[in-house]
């Protein structure tokens, strides 16, 4: 989807965390990480009443570790990645494989006891 907005163009995505931690700080700090190698704006967006108005809806600076914790977005939880400059579609699409990857959550976090003991 794309939005015009003077001479640039508003793109979002919609993604829904995936993993067991949510948007965590190693996960959040992997989004600040990824949009600070490009020079597109970017937002993460909360949807509220099934996303059917952004409007109001909370919203992160994709640079701020502290705003994207602000929108307690758990495992199952939609958001809109929301990206406007000359690089939306290549920021949006490496956010969109960091989710889809569940932050690498996978590497990282140790197996539960239960998985242990099955």
């Amino acid at each position: 989807m794309s939005l015009t907005s003077g001479n640039s163009a508003v793109k979002r995505r919609w993604v829904t965390i995936r993993n067991r931690a949510g948007l965590h700080t190693r996960a959040a700090t992997l989004v600040r990480e990824t949009v600070l190698k490009h020079r597109s704006r970017v937002f993460l967006i909360k949807p509220e009443n099934n996303g059917e108005c952004l409007d109001g809806a909370p919203r992160a600076d994709a640079t701020s570790v502290i705003e994207m914790l602000s929108l307690c977005a758990l495992e199952g939880t939609p958001l809109v990645l929301e990206a406007e400059g000359e690089d939306a579609d290549r920021v949006l699409d490496e956010l969109q494989n960091l989710v889809n990857c569940k932050f690498w959550e996978d590497d990282f976090a140790p197996e539960s006891e239960e998985a242990n003991h099955a």
